[in-house]
């Protein structure tokens, strides 16, 4: 039977990637480009938010979420790396690095897959394509010049209020928010410990380099049981290679003169994105 569900489900993300390949084939390649400000309070015992910019790429029936900042970031590393191939330079200045989010979201009418990026190769992860049954309210507002109107839902176990505008009749938002008869531009839990803010939308154009509406074609479907089990398996890996050298521990660094001491409250994470188990 385990070796029955081992071949099943690579087939069934298999056929998934064939009808997202076909959906992309039969629109135009210009799409909507809707651009967010992400902000999430992940330790409630501390006022410090995780902010990241993301970009959702649409056409009329499939969409990609993913974090701008790291498109960002990676151009600029591969700039950097180009620079010194041309020069010859054994020297590499990489600049400032922030962590960035590292998976992609797909959603078209029949999946939802999340791509996920482990040590330079690709992973596709099918969730269930649940139907949020959204509230429509007839509270208006304006935003980036757009009517939205607001809608109440719950989505991955909380509950989230939704600006979505019928001017743009895409039914996808930030993240794995969707389903409403217009774009969302404006999306937030009902503790405002997370926060999804359009910042500026463009329609009819051409997606940027590198980006598609569809899933890496060399992505190996696996589960989300399978994943985490793969990195806590690095993880462990790593750990139990640390510990045959010798542990330096660091409480105290001189710098410019003055004594910094070493932090030790590392963050909680005790408000995660999801509440929802994932298999």
């Amino acid at each position: 039977m385990h070796y029955l569900i081992k071949l099943v489900v690579p087939a069934l993300l298999l056929c998934v990637l064939y009808s997202f390949r076909q959906k992309e084939n039969s629109i135009s390649e210009r799409a909507g480009i809707a651009y967010y400000h992400f902000s999430h309070v992940r330790d409630t015992t501390q006022s410090r938010k995780w902010e990241e910019d993301f970009q959702l790429a649409f056409g009329p029936r499939q969409s990609v979420y993913l974090s701008a900042t790291k498109r960002r970031q990676d151009s600029m590393h591969r700039a950097v790396f180009e620079e010194a191939e041309r020069s010859n330079s054994t020297t590499i200045n990489m600049g400032a690095w922030r962590p960035v989010t590292e998976e992609s979201v797909y959603i078209n009418e029949q999946a939802l897959l999340v791509n996920r990026s482990f040590r330079r190769a690709d992973y596709l992860i099918q969730e269930p394509l649940e139907v949020t049954a959204w509230q429509i309210s007839t509270e208006t507002k304006q935003l980036l010049g757009h009517t939205c109107q607001k809608a109440t839902g719950n989505v991955k176990g909380r509950t989230y209020t939704a600006w979505f505008t019928t001017d743009i009749p895409a039914s996808f938002g930030p993240w794995k928010l969707y389903g409403l008869p217009g774009l969302i531009l404006e999306a937030y839990d009902n503790a405002n410990r997370i926060r999804f803010t359009c910042t500026r939308i463009e329609t009819d154009t051409a997606l940027p380099e590198g980006l598609s509406l569809n899933p890496p074609a060399d992505a190996t479907p696996t589960t989300n049981a399978a994943f985490l089990r793969m990195e806590a398996a690095y993880r462990e890996g790593l750990q139990a290679n640390a510990g045959n050298s010798d542990d330096i521990t660091v409480d105290n660094a001189t710098v410019n003169g003055q004594q910094m001491k070493v932090a030790n409250n590392k963050p909680q994470f005790n408000y995660p994105l999801e509440l929802t188990t994932k298999k």
